[in-house]
């Protein structure tokens, strides 16, 4: 053992084994250097890419900023929309008008010329609304509904 620390004393020199010297003995620069500087480097292109993005999303323009009234649709009276059940078997489209007239107590409108021609059986528990939406497909007319 006491070989062994006189060969290491002999031959130990101040910075012998330093990372830095290593290096440079090996003609490489330490990358600790940079690397604060790369990092730099990349977090101001990060912020720059960020606002830039946000600016184009964004998108600032100087137009009129003002509320505008918005025309709302009117909402059905509650007569509309009360449900009730309505059976035809076989009956003209007249007839069929008259009762719902006489069931929902509302004015069916836009009648065909020809109504005297349709025939209608049907079960329906609903509005008056949907009922003559539904007759307007089954007979292809274009009814609507007059409170």
């Amino acid at each position: 053992m006491n070989e062994e620390i006189t060969y290491i004393a002999k031959r130990y020199r101040k910075g012998k084994f330093s990372v830095e010297k290593s290096w440079k003995r090996l003609n490489i620069k330490p990358a600790l250097k940079w690397n604060g500087l790369k990092i730099a480097a990349a977090v101001a292109s990060v912020v720059v890419l960020s606002a830039t993005a946000a600016i184009i999303y964004h998108q600032y323009e100087l137009k009129d900023t003002t509320d505008k009234i918005v025309n709302e649709s009117v909402r059905p009276a509650a007569s509309l929309e009360t449900v009730k059940i309505i059976d035809f078997e076989n009956t003209p489209l007249p007839t069929v008008i008259s009762k719902i007239k006489e069931v929902y107590g509302v004015e069916v409108i836009n009648v065909p010329e020809n109504a005297g021609e349709y025939r209608l059986s049907l079960h329906y528990e609903g509005n008056a609304v949907d009922l003559v939406a539904t007759i307007n497909d089954i007979l292809e007319t274009q009814m609507s509904v007059k409170e």
